[in-house]
């Protein structure tokens, strides 16, 4: 060991190898230096390599119970509708309103009221006595005066419409026949006709 220190001493005097020793001290050097990096930076990527990520926390879905869907009841709207009114007669060649007859209009003139997009046509005849022309102005007279009914009771006119007929259609039979005026009371008649809105 000493012997090798002082061929070292005694080489160190000349300073060709002097230089040489310098140049390799540093080489030296370097080498150790970037081993050193090296080694510092390979620890630091094998530490970020060895950090486990923070686990997320578990969601649990809490199960969704069916919601009972309550279906929504469409909404019948109901057409108004009526199916008979009454009819009324009327006495021998007469078109004035008895009564009797005032009170059936009456019975109509509530169910019209109950019902108003519900019109009314009105269609007046006589019996057979009498000449066609006769029975046709009168039947037009009785029509006007159930229509008159009607409007002096609230029933716009815009809901009515009216005809006079001339004589109904259908002959009364004998024992139908008037027992104290000539005719058939139960032609001499006016019949209210319900105009339901379509459906």
């Amino acid at each position: 060991m000493s012997d090798a220190f002082k061929i070292l001493k005694s080489s160190c005097s000349n300073h060709k190898f002097k230089c040489s020793m310098n140049i390799t001290i540093s080489k030296f050097s370097i080498i150790i230096l970037f081993l050193s990096l090296s080694v510092l930076f390979s620890s630091c990527r094998t530490a970020e390599e060895i950090v486990e990520p923070e686990p997320e926390p578990e969601v649990t879905e809490e199960p969704v119970e069916d919601e009972e869907w309550e279906e929504e009841e469409e909404e019948v709207v109901e057409v108004e509708r009526v199916e008979e009114l009454n009819t009324i007669h009327f006495d021998f060649d007469k078109y004035t309103i008895t009564d009797r007859a005032a009170r059936l209009l009456a019975e109509n003139v509530e169910k019209l009221r109950d019902n108003p997009n519900v019109g009314i046509r009105v269609d007046a005849y006589t019996d057979h006595i009498g000449s066609d022309q006769y029975n046709l102005r009168l039947s037009m007279r009785r029509a006007t005066a159930v229509v008159d009914f009607y409007k002096q009771n609230g029933i716009s006119d815009d809901r009515i419409e009216s005809r006079g007929l001339g004589i109904y259609p259908v002959q009364c039979t004998e024992a139908q026949m008037d027992e104290h005026s000539p005719g058939c009371e139960i032609m001499r008649r006016a019949e209210s006709e319900p105009l339901n809105p379509r459906r």
